[in-house]
């Protein structure tokens, strides 16, 4: 699960995220490049502009405000009277869709079953975390695909994932996108068609079935209409100290800029670029709050193996580390899916 600040403040705030289209490896599901304000976007999209696509795949960097942008959008589309779900897919892969609604959202997906129109939106909140509790992607969406009822050409699914590796193809599988020659009119589609009543009951067919975007880093505005919402009084100052310390790559990402907010609030200045990288290190390897983890472990012990990961990417020149059969396709005994002998025993003293 990705950021998720608190929702009062971000009712005030308002902040209107924007998206890019970004280049993926199709059969694994990763971004080529990462976003950067620098780089720029030539063409930003909204929300309104993702959502006429039949299917959405958002890539984004963990903090980024994943889940909190489809738990919004979510909520629009709701309070607009559609049917519009969000499901975690670890839990998907491991429950019945209706098992997941509350009794108010199961009894208007059973109305939009029944009515044979409007789109139904699904959004499918983390691919990442479903790889963390071993649950399977294929299972989570043939649960959907049940769910709806072989209604495909009127859903709308948003896929959200860290840039981990994921087979995208299997999306395209089991929830393809029907061509206008595979959908089937009712009598009752040729009834609104001649009475000039027909309804959209499809994403818009003119936009692309397929969108694969990211989210684009805070730019200087919402850093500090975000900054205002977590109570800096003096925001156009504590963005000036950022960009002095070089520290707008803290700031262009939700959960990281609600660090640099608390440590402001507490000092009134932004901290060395070592401290901030630091403290983010420790934030990260802080215990989830969202959800139980799977076994206890200390700061020391975390700080310990992530040092010794982070040893090991720099001495086999790999950032990308499998640790599953289901994710290498190999034997997981094999010599060139182990960590060197120096890493995984304890033979050196931490710094």
């Amino acid at each position: 699960m990705d950021f998720d600040a608190s929702e009062s403040s971000h009712k005030q705030l308002a902040i209107e995220r924007a998206f890019a289209e970004v280049c993926v490896d199709t059969s694994i599901g990763t971004k080529k490049q990462q976003p950067s304000r620098r780089r720029g976007s030539p063409s930003p999209l909204a929300w309104l502009d993702l959502l006429q696509s039949a299917r959405v795949l958002v890539i984004s960097q963990a903090g980024s405000g994943k889940t909190y942008e489809c738990q919004r959008s979510q909520r629009r589309l709701w309070n607009e009277g559609e049917p519009a779900f969000l499901v975690e897919l670890a839990e998907l892969a491991a429950n019945k869709l209706e098992d997941l609604l509350s009794p108010e959202q199961e009894q208007r997906l059973e109305e939009w079953r029944v009515s044979q129109s409007g789109v139904a939106t699904f959004f499918l909140d983390s691919v990442d975390e479903l790889k963390l509790t071993q649950g399977s992607l294929k299972t989570a969406l043939t649960r959907l695909a049940k769910a709806i009822n072989g209604q495909l050409a009127r859903v709308r699914v948003v896929i959200t994932s860290r840039p981990v590796p994921f087979d995208r193809d299997q999306v395209a599988a089991i929830l393809p996108v029907p061509s206008a020659r595979e959908v089937q009119s009712t009598a009752a589609d040729f009834a609104d068609i001649a009475m000039g009543t027909a309804k959209t009951d499809s994403p818009n067919e003119q936009a692309k079935p397929w969108r694969t975007v990211e989210l684009l880093p805070l730019s200087d505005e919402q850093i500090m209409l975000f900054a205002s919402g977590q109570g800096i009084g003096d925001p156009e100052d504590f963005l000036a100290d950022i960009h002095r310390r070089n520290a707008i790559e803290f700031a262009e990402r939700p959960q990281d800029l609600i660090e640099l907010c608390a440590e402001w609030r507490d000092h009134q200045r932004i901290s060395s670029h070592r401290a901030q990288v630091t403290g983010a290190i420790s934030a990260k390897l802080r215990p989830r709050t969202d959800r139980r983890e799977r076994g206890e472990l200390s700061p020391d012990r975390a700080h310990e193996g992530a040092s010794r990961l982070a040893l090991a990417a720099m001495l086999m020149r790999r950032l990308t580390f499998r640790h599953s059969p289901e994710v290498t396709g190999a034997n997981p005994r094999a010599k060139t899916n182990r960590l060197p002998i120096y890493i995984t025993r304890r033979t050196y003293k931490a710094a």
